[in-house]
Order: C-alpha cells, then structure tokens, then sequence
C-alpha cells in the first residue's frame, strides 16, 4: 500500500513539473504583451477590387468594406444558389469632396475611374487636375484652388518667359517661384515696336501679372 503511495505521489510530483515548464514558455497566440496589458495583432484581410460574394446552395449576398453591389445573380461565376443570391462587388470611393472655389467633372467612382477639376476664373489649380480611384477604396491626392491677386501687366521678354525666341507671345505663360514680381504670367502678347524682322527673334511680351493672394497677406 505504502509503495502504490509512494508511485501516486511521484506520478503527481512529475506532472506539476511538466505543467510549470510549458506555462514558462506558452505558445504564442497572435497576442503581444506590453505595459501590462494585452493588444491583439489584427491581420488583414486582403479582398480583391472585384469579387462575388455568397456561397451556393445557401447564398447570403451582400458586400463589405469599402465594396458596393454592382448587380445580382443566382449562379454568378460558379455554382448556383438554392436559396438566396450572389453579389458582384466592387470597390467604389464614394463621391469625391472638392473646394468650395473649384469644380469636379465625372459621375463614375468605381476602381480606376478618374475625375477631373477645374477652379473658378481668378484661382489657379494647384496639384494634379484629375484624380483616381484607387484598389484601396481611396482617391488619389486632391488639388486645391489658390486665389490670385492682379498686379497689372508686366513687359518681359520671350526668353525670360519661356526659354525660347520664335518670334511670338501669344500661348506662353508661367507660373511659378516670383519672376518680375509675379507668380503667374498669363495672356500674353506682342509688343509693337515697329521693327520688322524677316528671322525667328526674341520679341518683348505684355502680359498680365498675379500673384498668390495669401502671399500678399
């Protein structure tokens, strides 16, 4: 009996000293511990731009995220549905925001839709004048409209405008760090002088001068 004992008590012994080591060095679970709390590792889901969603025989459609139905079918690319239906998704962006002096053109918003911006008269379109509609459900970066001040008009020469003498100043303009004292020269023309040239050469220009209203205070 005393020996059955002895055994029971070894056999009790061993397994607290298995059950403290392998709680020393649990198994790690996605979890991380820090200044005494846990913070659970979310992991991505990663959902193409276009999916169909619902699983045959019984479909529960509908999308997720940033994801918009684009129609519906009871077979959609695979197996039909007994009960209920499959949903085309795909990532739509949304409708996007534009500044109170600007504009945006274009009613599609789905995945590699573009829109295009303009500014109203007396502003100037800073950044890229259209946007995409990205996989992530986002738009690329928005331009903005920055008012301009008039100055008048300014006489500059062909090359300090452009870079380059053909004789002609009508289409050229420049906006820009300050030249002359303006940031955007604009609606060029020809100054007449009253020589006549029978060569390409840099002429004098008269254009209209503006500058950023907010660098003007």
């Amino acid at each position: 009996m005393g020996t059955v004992r002895f055994y029971i008590l070894l056999l009790l012994l061993l397994f607290g000293s298995i059950h403290r080591g392998t709680s020393q060095f649990p198994e790690w679970n996605g979890e991380l511990e820090g200044s005494g709390e846990i913070e659970s590792i979310s992991q991505p889901n990663f959902i193409d731009d276009t999916y169909w969603s619902g699983s045959a025989p019984l479909c529960l459609g509908g999308c997720k995220a940033r994801h918009r139905e684009l129609r519906r079918d009871r077979c959609g690319d695979s197996s039909c549905c007994w009960l209920g239906y499959k949903s085309l998704c795909r990532v739509n962006c949304g409708r996007p925001d534009v500044d109170y002096n600007g504009a945006v053109y274009g009613n599609d918003w789905w995945v590699g839709s573009v829109v295009r911006y303009t500014c109203r008269s007396g502003f100037r379109l800073i950044g890229n004048s259209t946007r995409s509609c990205q996989p992530n459900g986002l738009w690329t970066p928005k331009p903005i409209c920055l008012r301009m001040c008039k100055q008048g008009q300014i006489e500059i020469s062909e090359r300090e405008l452009s870079g380059t003498c053909n004789s002609t100043c009508v289409g050229k303009s420049y906006f820009g760090p300050p030249k002359r004292g303006c940031s955007q020269i604009d609606n060029c023309r020809k100054k007449e002088t009253g020589w006549k040239r029978f060569f390409a050469q840099c002429v004098p220009c008269i254009c209209d001068c503006a500058f950023s209203c907010v660098s003007a205070g």
